[in-house]
């Protein structure tokens, strides 16, 4: 999408001749600049002759860049990023049925960078509270010039060469063979199965561009297989509209919530080829040129959100701004009723000062374009092409953007007619100070979770209005129930009260707030319908639960009392050490590849935490007993126990871990229950839930190797985090916990980071 319209814009010289120069904004009439609660505001990032990202990093270097990347753009109000994943038939994610991109290696197209691209933008895009759409290019094969034997021998150009047709400099997949339209299908169904994204995107590349004096070469197919096509154009058209309704429907069948979008040219056709299109003299149009009949897909109801390119100023006489905007806003809003359909408009932020006509030299015109999708009413936001643009801030205009247009937080619009339910709101919420701000605690044990929720937040002791944007504070992710976000803006010397809401997958906000006051926790949370915060073992179930370690039946309930198994000890431990757990063929006949704690026996097994029967069992239902607990524990976290059980005892007690029955003894041959499995596991983990608060030594200095380091409540992603550490900071070593070590910070925070973040020197 680099300046894309210079060359394909193809206009008469007349064009040259109308273009009227204006340097000073016109607003248009009946205009806002008031920021809106709801309004989607993306930006483009191309990969595709790296545009916006350079190639070559490894992946510290491309995880930095991410992490500064989305900073940026969270600072200056976007919402939602469009991130380009497979810009010629390739992919920036691992994949069976395309090669890796070389735009991601900047080596031969097929080279595998070592890590995932895409899963590393998608977390750190909901980390920020950002959505993520995976952006596609679906018949592009290579780019002008590059030739086939450059791809990789995998890329199906070279495994199925009838498949791929020359046009001008470039290779394209035919769109009118139907094996091209299957493959085409499933490469977006296997990018939505693998990947949490929010939105499969498409841009305006279907038919190539038309070239002068070249004819496209797909007679044969036509004769083949547009049989009932009297003109090869309504064929091509119907290729295009096949293609958009089946991708439709197979991302609404793998994941009903992800959206579908396509960002279009911006003129669909002239109103002198058609009384009922927009009056504009454009040299290209969507239905005649590209053969993509975007009207027809607003009817069908085929797309979830729609983003016409008008990449042109409010002075361009042959395609006006305002004339395409309102042409686009009275399509969507005839269609709505049969077949709602989101409106968003692309942008040209690559023009401002970098542009022939002149009125792109205003600093206010893109601003003004913004003032007018707000006026317009049916627009629901916009998209901004493209990162590299956003971030040189040509003229000021992006400052402008901050500083007046996108001063608040927005929430991306909703998709409400595919499932208007409103959500619940959270289960409970904890808000307590901390010494970087204030840190939220969300817990949801709804069983229809919400995919975020949204954090308000008012001055005092009262509720205030929830259709202020002023009032909120941030957009967040739901993260499997039990969420923190840590408010960074806050005044010490102010009050707050909280509200928080949820946010179903299709962007339903819940009708009512959980409402908390700063220092106010509302009791105790109780994650478990048969734990109540007086039950004795609440603290170490809470704590393993929030580390998803441990968890209930489908009913919500523990069952604290209920014996623990071989099977069920593996996968407690094996997600405490974060071990592979991955569900596959293992050493043992009784256990099979698709029982659920099947990766992780094999792992704790692998690791000598676990063994087997000499007879080929492992035995995976039998009761664990007292004993068998103290060696697995010993034997987990490393402690000296003498091979004996007694000495795994000793272990236990030696560190306030366990104690004994109260009649002398430990209780070796008892079957232990699930509390006390869970009191005795999570005490090995924190050292702060053990009998007696011992203290433990903190000794060995190590240095962090990332440019940032989030320093956990325990040895989880899924732990609160109560600090950061920075590039080069030095700790001191506690103890390990699988991959994890707890670590003391210069600043006496204590908590968990992963041990390959740690060197020494």
């Amino acid at each position: 999408m680099k300046k894309k319209d210079m060359f394909r814009f193809m206009m008469s010289a007349v064009m040259i001749l109308v273009l009227f120069i204006s340097i000073f904004p016109l607003p248009t009439k009946g205009a806002s600049n008031t920021s809106p609660k709801n309004e989607m505001r993306a930006a483009w990032i191309a990969t595709v002759q790296n545009v916006d990202m350079k190639a070559g990093m490894n992946k510290a270097q491309y995880t930095t860049w991410v992490r500064q990347t989305l900073d940026q753009l969270k600072a200056n109000k976007f919402n939602a990023v469009i991130y380009q994943v497979k810009p010629t038939n390739d992919a920036l994610y691992p994949s069976k049925l395309a090669p890796w991109s070389f735009y991601i290696t900047g080596g031969k197209q097929g080279t595998n960078p070592g890590y995932d691209p895409l899963l590393i933008m998608i977390e750190e895009a909901h980390k920020r509270g950002m959505e993520l759409h995976a952006w596609v290019n679906p018949y592009r094969v290579t780019m002008p010039g590059q030739t086939l034997t450059s791809l990789a021998p995998d890329n199906v150009a070279r495994t199925n060469p009838s498949w791929v047709v020359k046009y001008g400099q470039q290779y394209y997949l035919n769109p009118g063979l139907p094996e091209v339209q299957n493959y085409l299908i499933s490469t977006v169904e296997e990018l939505v199965s693998n990947y949490d994204i929010d939105a499969v995107h498409m841009d305006d590349y279907f038919y190539p561009y038309k070239i002068k004096n070249e004819v496209f070469p797909d007679q044969a197919a036509f004769k083949k297989y547009g049989t009932s096509f009297k003109k090869i154009e309504d064929w091509r058209r119907n290729n295009v509209n096949q293609l958009v309704e089946n991708l439709y429907s197979t991302i609404k069948a793998t994941k009903s919530h992800v959206q579908f979008g396509v960002s279009p040219f911006g003129v669909w056709r002239n109103k002198s080829l058609d009384p009922t299109g927009s009056d504009t003299q454009a040299g290209v149009n969507n239905y005649d040129d590209l053969y993509a009949d975007t009207r027809q897909w607003i009817k069908d109801g085929n797309i979830d959100y729609i983003t016409p390119q008008i990449y042109w100023s409010k002075n361009l006489s042959v395609a006006k701004y305002n004339t395409l905007l309102n042409w686009w806003s009275y399509e969507v809003q005839t269609y709505a009723k049969v077949h709602p359909v989101n409106l968003y408009i692309g942008l040209a932020d690559y023009k401002v000062g970098n542009d022939s006509d002149a009125t792109w030299n205003n600093k206010m015109e893109l601003p003004n374009q913004v003032i007018a999708n707000r006026a317009d009413k049916i627009a629901k936001g916009q998209m901004h092409f493209s990162l590299r643009s956003i971030q040189n801030n040509s003229l000021g205009y992006a400052t402008i953007l901050k500083q007046q247009l996108y001063n608040y937080t927005a929430v991306t619009p909703a998709t409400s007619w595919k499932n208007a339910v409103q959500p619940l709101k959270p289960t409970f919420v904890r808000v307590n100070k901390d010494a970087a701000g204030m840190m939220l605690e969300i817990k949801d044990q709804n069983s229809k979770q919400p995919r975020k929720y949204v954090i308000y937040r008012f001055e005092g002791n009262k509720e205030e209005s929830y259709q202020d944007p002023r009032n909120i504070v941030d957009v967040v992710y739901n993260t499997k129930g039990n969420t923190v976000f840590l408010d960074k803006t806050v005044n010490s010397n102010k009050v707050y009260t909280y509200g928080i809401t949820s946010v179903s997958a299709t962007g339903v906000e819940s009708k009512d707030a959980y409402v908390v006051k700063e220092g106010s926790n509302s009791g105790e949370a109780t994650l478990f319908n048969d734990i109540s915060s007086s039950y004795r073992a609440y603290k170490e179930i809470t704590y393993l639960a929030q580390g998803e370690i441990t968890n209930g039946d489908l009913k919500g309930n523990f069952n604290p009392d209920q014996q623990v198994t071989r099977a069920e000890a593996a996968a407690m431990i094996g997600r405490a050490l974060n071990l592979d757990g991955t569900k596959r063929e293992n050493s043992f006949i009784d256990v099979s590849a698709s029982m659920f704690a099947s990766g992780y026996i094999q792992s704790a097994v692998d690791k000598k935490i676990l063994s087997g029967y000499k007879d080929g069992t492992f035995k995976p239902y039998e009761n664990v007993t007292r004993g068998e607990m103290a060696l697995m524990i010993s034997r987990s976290f490393d402690y000296s126990y003498g091979n004996t059980t007694s000495g795994a005892e000793k272990a236990l007690t030696s560190r306030d871990i366990a104690q004994g029955m109260g009649n002398g003894t430990f209780g070796t041959n008892l079957s232990i229950i699930r509390a006390d499995f869970a009191i005795f596991l999570a005490r090995a983990i924190d050292y702060n839930l053990r009998i007696n608060n011992p203290t433990i030594p903190f000794s060995g200095e190590m240095y962090v190797n990332t440019e940032s380091l989030p320093i956990k409540k325990g040895p989880s992603e899924n732990y609160a985090q109560v600090g950061i550490l920075k590039h080069n900071e030095k700790v001191i070593i506690g103890y390990k916990v699988g991959s994890w070590t707890l670590i003391k910070a210069g600043s006496n925070v204590i908590g968990f980071v992963p041990n390959s973040y740690l060197n020494t020197f």
